[in-house]
């Protein structure tokens, strides 16, 4: 029961001129916290929009021209990138969006070569993009965000689209098809985490929403939205999740023991669809883990950031950047190759 209500039903002899008074107050106070959060709403909706403006007003993208590649009787596998926590905008002493940019193509460089490789000796044709989340740095994580990147929630929003749409038609020009499965990550989340907002309005997935509209013409190019927050990946009888990271253990934290019991409870039946592998960003560095079966693994990606302030001293831990390639055999269904990608 709200105050206002209790007010009235005080006995008349009670209500007196200062709970009249009282009670105008309560009145005048909820207004203007429902005028604020409109004006909050309506700020957040329209940086969104100019932003998807701003970006669109460039023009259509044309479609990228299909790569010439060699037939052979072998048996083909897919190429599967795993790329997560650009943190697009995060400002450091070694990283800043021109750096995010710049290891991200060469990301994309150093796949095509070790594709290349892989052809040498059986079809590469296809190629799975998971996107996994902390794509853009965001500003409403911790009180002092906002001195630590190098751009406003605007520019994240753009810059980073116009790069996953870049990445993918790097893609399309290196693979036949390519699928993108897209996940987000804590550091999308618009207002702290008591704002009243659903938890899959997010930056992340606006920037992939953006992308895809941009690359719509795209025949070659299939793209899986993502209004969860647990992801389903399936390559032939290859099937993996696809989370942040931020899904398992209070806050968002946990160890990475942690991490893969959780996985082994959702693979016995927990989760409702069965899969072999999981893939998470979230803690910025590479890992990899064994889960019960024996089978199936759970394996954490980096990031392409550098000297991350936070880690160094809440967390006592740091990384080199680096992202995640791997190749499948969509009949047998599981990874038969892994790469840790270096982009020091």
């Amino acid at each position: 029961m709200t105050l206002n209500e209790r007010l009235s039903e005080l006995p008349d002899e009670i209500a007196s001129t200062d709970v009249v008074e009282l009670r105008k107050a309560l009145i005048r106070i909820q207004k203007q916290l429902k005028d604020a959060k409109q004006r909050t709403e309506e700020l957040v909706e329209a940086t969104i929009q100019a932003a998807k403006d701003a970006t669109l007003a460039m023009g259509p993208i044309k479609p990228v021209e299909a790569p010439v590649l060699k037939s052979s009787k072998k048996k083909q596998e897919v190429a599967l990138w795993h790329l997560t926590d650009w943190q697009g905008s995060k400002k450091t002493t070694t990283y800043n969006s021109e750096v995010m940019r710049k290891r991200v193509m060469d990301f994309v460089k150093k796949a095509q070569a070790i594709t290349e490789i892989q052809r040498a000796d059986h079809p590469i044709k296809d190629v799975v993009i998971m996107f996994g989340g902390d794509m853009v740095e965001g500003l409403f994580n911790y009180p002092a965000q906002l001195h630590e990147v190098d751009s406003t929630l605007f520019e994240q929003y753009v810059t980073v689209s116009r790069l996953i749409v870049d990445t993918v038609r790097q893609a399309l020009a290196i693979y036949d098809k390519v699928l993108v499965v897209a996940e987000w990550g804590n550091h999308g989340r618009i207002g702290s985490k008591r704002a009243d907002v659903p938890r899959n309005d997010n930056i992340d997935r606006m920037c992939y929403e953006l992308a895809r509209r941009l690359l719509a013409e795209e025949k070659r190019l299939t793209w899986q939205d993502c209004p969860d927050d647990v992801q389903r990946v399936q390559i032939g009888e290859y099937r993996a999740l696809l989370i942040h990271g931020d899904e398992v253990g209070r806050n968002g934290f946990a160890s990475p023991a942690a991490i893969v019991q959780h996985a082994n409870r959702w693979r016995s039946g927990a989760y409702p669809w069965a899969f072999r592998d999981v893939y998470i960003g979230h803690y910025h560095t590479h890992a990899c883990w064994p889960m019960a079966n024996g089978e199936g693994s759970v394996y954490q990606t980096g990031s392409t950031e550098s000297d991350n302030r936070y880690a160094r001293d809440l967390l006592a831990a740091s990384a080199t950047p680096s992202q995640r390639l791997h190749f499948i055999d969509p009949i047998k269904g599981r990874v038969t190759a892994e790469y840790k990608v270096w982009l020091d």
